[in-house]
């Protein structure tokens, strides 16, 4: 039986317009960071958002979940099936998470939790505030 992965450390956890991976030199680009969204009405599906992750100290194999949760820890998204294969901690490793259409029920704190084969690994806060039309 194989030891288990060594727990990584999240070095860059972002929230972004887009994530775009450089076909040549495999290098990452996050377009539009932030960490609050303003809306007029609720409640209101997010068209397209992104995440970007890298992780240092990382070695093995690691089944990668993300949940998208209120400030109740109701679970409102899911994204998973994600899988890394890290052959040495020597060297760092990042990807890109697309969401389309994140439900987002009233304005509030919300949090994306990043899991390493179940085992809670960190989040990003995001806040969402109700605006009034001028």
């Amino acid at each position: 039986m194989s030891a288990a992965p060594v727990k990584p450390v999240i070095k860059s956890f972002l929230i972004a317009d887009t994530v775009i991976q450089e076909q040549i030199s495999n290098k990452w680009s996050a377009i539009g960071i932030f960490d609050r969204l303003y809306s007029t009405r609720f409640p209101l599906k997010h068209h397209s958002l992104s995440l970007y992750i890298c992780l240092a100290d990382a070695e093995g194999d690691y089944n990668i979940r993300v949940e998208f949760c209120d400030a109740e820890s109701r679970k409102l998204a899911l994204f998973e099936g994600i899988t890394l294969n890290v052959p040495s901690r020597l060297q760092s490793v990042d990807f890109g998470i697309r969401t389309r259409d994140l439900p987002i029920p009233k304005a509030g704190k919300y949090s994306f939790d990043l899991y390493f084969n179940d085992q809670s690994a960190g989040s990003v806060q995001l806040s969402v505030e109700k605006v009034e039309l001028k």
